[in-house]
């Protein structure tokens, strides 16, 4: 008796420690230090994924697909936010945003009002996200994160890309779209209203905050097509603003690229951890730059393309991300701060960026 009765308690002991491997199995994609990665996939071939990569490096890619039986998440998945549990994909070629339970990856909800061109999500608190949206006119969304809603629609410039907050508002870089605009809408979050608006450089896109809370914008410049040989021709400079946020205001510019500079181009904006360090991509070239700064440094610290970029908040290494070919699966290329290359990792087609879980 005393046998059978170990028997079934070992049994029991086993299946319990069995359904606690699974659950803590499923929670996994929350883990403290593992990250997200975008990746877009090929226009019109509904091939856009999202990566995971675990503390320990590992590498799981179409974790949304895995997750939900095959469904997959659709035709340029442009980014990824969490906002506590959920996680927030805008797959703009789609038009639609899919919501994501971000411990499981189970699919929540799908939001397609007002979602013709969307772009990047923001976090407001635990009830309410923001989210961009226009290629041409520009809007942001305000998702209800309890209904998944969109409960208002806020005009701001066109062409709306990310978003950064500070002190109680929200700042929205007009990039102009596939047209030009040069400014900044600031949204007081308390009335989900457009407060203030300042102009920056020609189709700023991207934030990062530094050591100081000054906010930089990059503001690519303004660049044509003409026919009939559509050669790039800049309009206007690329440069690096910076906002101080409490005036809410412009006090100080670094020129990447001037209007003569023909063929190049400027992307990806990142910082470090402690944001006393800015990276920028200037024509093939990643350049870093000391937020004490007021001109660009004359020699950069890697000589590649990357179509993406961003820093480890905790460790300052350096994620490109390699698009390849486009066709195929791409690459992130580590590097420590001292720009020396330390590993790869195989991720999905055409990778943009990285969401840092801590």
């Amino acid at each position: 008796m005393k046998k059978k009765l170990g028997l079934l308690l070992l049994t029991f002991s086993v299946l319990v420690a069995c359904q606690k491997e699974e659950t803590d199995k499923s929670d996994a994609y929350a883990e403290n230090g593992s990250a997200f990665v975008v990746n877009e996939g090929g226009f019109t071939k509904n091939n856009g994924s999202i990566s995971y990569i675990s503390p320990t490096n590992e590498v799981s890619n179409n974790i949304f697909e895995s997750s939900n039986n095959g469904q997959v998440l659709g035709d340029i998945v442009q980014s990824f936010t969490k906002v506590g549990n959920l996680g927030i994909i805008c797959v703009n070629n789609s038009q639609k945003v899919s919501i994501v339970d971000v411990r499981t990856f189970k699919h929540l909800a799908e939001v397609t009002t007002g979602t013709d061109y969307p772009r990047f999500a923001l976090g407001i608190n635990n009830n309410k996200a923001y989210i961009t949206n226009g290629s041409f006119t520009g809007t942001v969304l305000v998702l209800n994160l309890n209904t998944f809603n969109i409960d208002k629609t806020i005009s701001v410039g066109n062409g709306p890309e990310e978003m950064i907050a500070s002190n109680g508002k929200v700042l929205v870089a007009n990039s102009g779209g596939f047209g030009t605009a040069n400014t900044i809408s600031v949204i007081n979050t308390s009335t989900d209203a457009v407060s203030n608006t300042i102009t920056v450089g020609d189709n700023p896109t991207e934030f990062v905050r530094d050591a100081q809370g000054y906010i930089w914008v990059l503001c690519k410049g303004y660049v044509t097509y003409p026919a009939p040989t559509y050669t790039p021709d800049r309009q206007s400079a690329a440069k690096l603003v910076r906002i101080n946020p409490a005036l809410e205001s412009v006090d100080r510019e670094i020129e990447l690229l001037p209007v003569t500079a023909d063929f190049s181009s400027v992307d990806n904006l990142a910082a470090t951890g402690d944001g006393s360090t800015l990276y920028v991509c200037v024509d093939n070239h990643v350049y870093s730059i000391n937020y004490t700064a007021t001109t660009l440094p004359a020699t950069p610290i890697i000589n590649s393309y990357f179509y993406g970029l961003e820093v480890h908040p905790y460790t300052d290494n350096i994620w490109a991300l390699d698009a390849g070919n486009f066709n195929e699966a791409g690459k992130i290329i580590r590097y420590n701060s001292n720009a020396t290359a330390i590993d790869t990792l195989k991720v999905g087609i055409i990778p943009n960026s990285v969401y840092f879980n801590m």
